[in-house]
């Protein structure tokens, strides 16, 4: 009788937490959500606002804005997406000396929380295109493209997972011409960023292969100021007509309130 009483207990408590997570405003995803359950979950009420794609057997929205989605469903689709990715950015972020905030706030903004065509169809999270990225393929092996207009057409590389179009991010963000804008030229990750181009593997798993080189970069971080000045107003990013370093500033606010809401 006791166990009845304690497991009705832990039962009534946990659909009283349910009603509050889900209820009126219906505004927060749980840990156990992701952008695609979450697409699934729209499809059947809103099934006008959501494609499929079957060479990937996943959902995306028809149009990634903010206003062609109902109101309650844009904090959700921000945590979801949270949860999907937090701790590869994290991870990256560490090991590469950048502020994760910035990696997973630049994803959040190119597809629009994990919810676009183009990350669902070519897991490109962050709008690497083919031109002036030689090194994507012939270091990494990402050849395939994808064509998408932006605003006029182009080849967008095609990856298999975020966690690899995160780590072409970040090869992107420590290219010659942005490494350019860092306070130091990038002299704190260029040696790893060289080595990973030279070897195509993470410069932490060269140690596995014999070679002698750091399994942790052991500096001091870029903060997400620094980051965010060497792509953002950059000439070679002129093709998004709202960026600046202010909306950049405030996409990462975004991203720090979904991860208030992650720890109520």
């Amino acid at each position: 009788m006791r166990f009845f009483t304690l497991f009705m207990l832990c039962f009534l408590l946990s659909i009283g937490w349910l009603t509050r997570s889900y209820g009126q405003q219906g505004a927060i995803a749980t840990s156990i959500d992701s952008v695609q359950s979450l697409l699934r979950r729209l499809a059947k009420v809103h099934p006008q606002l959501v494609g499929f794609i079957p060479e990937t057997d996943r959902l995306y929205l028809i149009t990634p804005r903010q206003d062609a989605l109902p109101p309650e469903w844009v904090p959700r689709l921000q945590d979801a997406f949270y949860y999907d990715v937090h701790q590869l950015c994290r991870f990256y972020g560490y090991k590469y000396l950048a502020d994760w905030r910035v990696l997973l706030a630049k994803a959040s903004r190119e597809t629009f929380w994990g919810a676009s065509y183009l990350c669902n169809r070519a897991y490109n999270y962050f709008g690497i295109r083919q031109l002036n990225k030689p090194w994507a393929c012939a270091s990494f092996f990402y050849c395939e493209t994808v064509t998408r207009n932006d605003p006029e057409p182009a080849e967008f590389i095609i990856f298999d997972s975020f966690e690899t179009s995160l780590w072409m991010f970040i090869h992107t963000i420590y290219s010659h011409h942005f490494l350019q804008r860092f306070p130091d030229m990038g002299a704190r990750v260029v040696a790893a960023i060289q080595a990973e181009r030279y070897m195509s593997i993470h410069y932490w798993e060269l140690a596995d292969y014999g070679i002698d080189f750091p399994r942790q970069l052991l500096h001091e971080g870029y903060t997400d100021e620094e980051i965010i000045y060497t792509w953002s107003e950059h000439p070679i990013n002129n093709l998004c007509l709202n960026c600046s370093r202010q909306t950049d500033r405030e996409w990462i606010t975004k991203v720090v309130l979904a991860e208030k809401r992650a720890r109520i």
